[in-house]
């Protein structure tokens, strides 16, 4: 694949963002300079751009002299993310219940029920993109665009962490059990049960993914 040289490193980047994400580039995989310029007909200088934004990112990890691997799946980074993306969805969950309105009531609806068709489906990519947008889209309608901001900046993490869930652990929740809590809350106008909620959910994703790999890894 060769790419056009406008904004060469933001395509690059892009790219191996989407392969790390889906699980082409598996958490552990060693990569090079050389492979992937090779791979991208790029120059080195433009890998290694694509390779710090990534490092920034938290999908690559630089290793002394080792060189560059995509980051693997461990407690820590479980929880180091769930801790993060927990307080900004707090924070989402709180300002929606309060600024609630009808227009953000009928996008909040249609969020859910997005959930609602991707439980009845049997499309793993449906249920990921609807759990995502789910949470994504919360934050959006929070009204505060630098929490938004924030988010965007862990999104592909975020993401990352939920695929490799998913490809271990098929359809392993309900989505519906797991959601309608803060979906609820949220409808209620009680920013302290939405705070609650997502606490709530967070805390048990949490607790499910560091149950589960370390049944894996033994």
């Amino acid at each position: 694949m060769r790419f056009e040289k406008v904004s060469l490193a933001d395509r690059a980047t892009s790219h191996l963002r989407r392969l790390i994400v889906i699980g082409e580039l598996e958490p552990g995989r060693r990569l090079t300079e050389q492979e992937i310029s090779d791979a991208l007909q790029v120059a080195r200088g433009t890998v290694r751009a694509a390779f710090a934004t990534l490092e920034a990112e938290n999908l690559l990890i630089r290793r002394p002299y080792a060189g560059w691997a995509v980051k693997e799946v461990s407690a820590q980074v479980l929880r180091e993310s769930y801790q993060l993306r927990g307080v900004l969805e707090e924070l989402a969950v709180r300002l929606l219940a309060r600024g609630m309105d009808t227009q953000k009531r009928l996008h909040l609806d249609d969020l859910y029920q997005r959930l609602v068709e991707a439980e009845a489906s049997d499309r793993p990519e449906q249920r990921v993109e609807a759990d995502l947008g789910f949470h994504g889209g919360i934050v959006a309608l929070s009204g505060n665009g630098l929490l938004h901001r924030q988010y965007e900046t862990i999104s592909g993490h975020t993401e990352w962490l939920y695929r490799w869930s998913e490809l271990n652990w098929p359809s392993r929740i309900n989505l519906l059990d797991w959601h309608l809590p803060i979906y609820e809350a949220i409808l209620s106008g009680d920013a302290e049960a939405a705070v609650c909620a997502a606490r709530v959910h967070t805390e048990r994703s949490l607790s499910d993914d560091e149950r589960d790999l370390q049944m894996k890894n033994n």
